[in-house]
């Protein structure tokens, strides 16, 4: 996390929250094949232009708002969710750090990967111990989720490219 809140910290973090909820808002009718990639764009874009704690922070704050605006309608999933997008952050920046080349596109595999693994277990094996999951429910966070994070993930590592040094708060 970050050592110092700063304002343009706090600023940048919400602008990206405000993002991924415009586009959960406006694009609600399309589904999770559109709407999933965009919110892990967003989780990505926050860390590559403020920080992972800027992802974290967005990353818990976007289900628990798509839960408050009706728009995942299964609470017993929110948090597991929001973990889910903690591991894609924070695995995303550690192996981005870690792996020198092509670091960016292994650290979307490796993340999304987990994530992944953790949705899918958490679906069909934790949160059935505490509610009655639709099926609907265990399809989406299976194989869906790799496929929304691998694809969120590569469209923000194409967009980083094209985007000035000065854009990014922590060059």
């Amino acid at each position: 996390m970050d050592k110092k809140m700063t304002t343009e910290f706090v600023t940048r973090t919400a602008i990206l929250l405000a993002v991924a909820l415009v586009l959960q808002m406006t694009l609600r009718g399309v589904g999770q094949p559109l709407v999933g990639p965009l919110i892990n764009f967003v989780l990505i874009m926050s860390v590559y232009l403020v920080s992972v704690g800027s992802g974290i922070i967005v990353g818990c704050l976007t289900p628990l708002l798509a839960f408050a605006f009706g728009i995942t309608p299964f609470f017993p999933i929110v948090p597991f969710i929001m973990v889910g997008n903690v591991l894609y952050v924070a695995f995303f920046n550690f192996f981005r750090n870690k792996i020198k080349k092509a670091g960016d596109i292994y650290a979307i595999i490796f993340a999304s990967f987990i994530k992944y693994v953790f949705l899918t277990v958490s679906a069909r094996y934790i949160v059935v111990l505490f509610a009655k999951v639709p099926p609907k429910i265990i399809a989406a966070f299976s194989l869906p989720q790799l496929y929304t994070a691998l694809v969120g993930g590569a469209l923000a590592i194409i967009v980083k490219r094209f985007l000035p040094k000065s854009m990014f708060l922590h060059s």
